[in-house]
């Protein structure tokens, strides 16, 4: 996974902390313990446009009077899926606190 706010990969094996269940899911990345999660919303539209699709090409399938009903109705629920999951990325729930660090010294000696 790649997380939004530092922008460095890791694996779903490193994650330590998850707060939240289902679709509402977060994580906390290990290099920079920002808390990251996705869209529930999104999610279920994915799921929706799945099953939608899976449903409407099995009853097309076995009933062939109703194809001229359930293809369009298939294409519309994998348009929803693919557009949904491209669209589905992991964001930044809360960032981490911001150290203030005392670096005077630092750029008092290249003044």
């Amino acid at each position: 996974m790649l997380c939004a706010h530092c922008s460095q990969f890791f694996g779903v094996n490193a994650v330590k902390n998850q707060r939240g269940k289902g679709f509402g899911a977060q994580l906390q990345c290990p290099h920079c313990d920002a808390w990251l999660g996705k869209s529930p919303l999104l999610s279920r539209f994915k799921m929706l446009g799945f099953y939608l699709a899976v449903v409407a090409l099995g009853y097309g399938y076995f009933t062939p009077e109703m194809r001229n009903l359930t293809t369009p109705i298939a294409i519309l629920a994998v348009m929803v899926l693919l557009v949904s999951h491209m669209m589905d990325h992991l964001k930044v729930v809360e960032a981490p606190e911001k150290l203030d660090i005392d670096d005077s010294e630092h750029r008092q000696k290249y003044r």
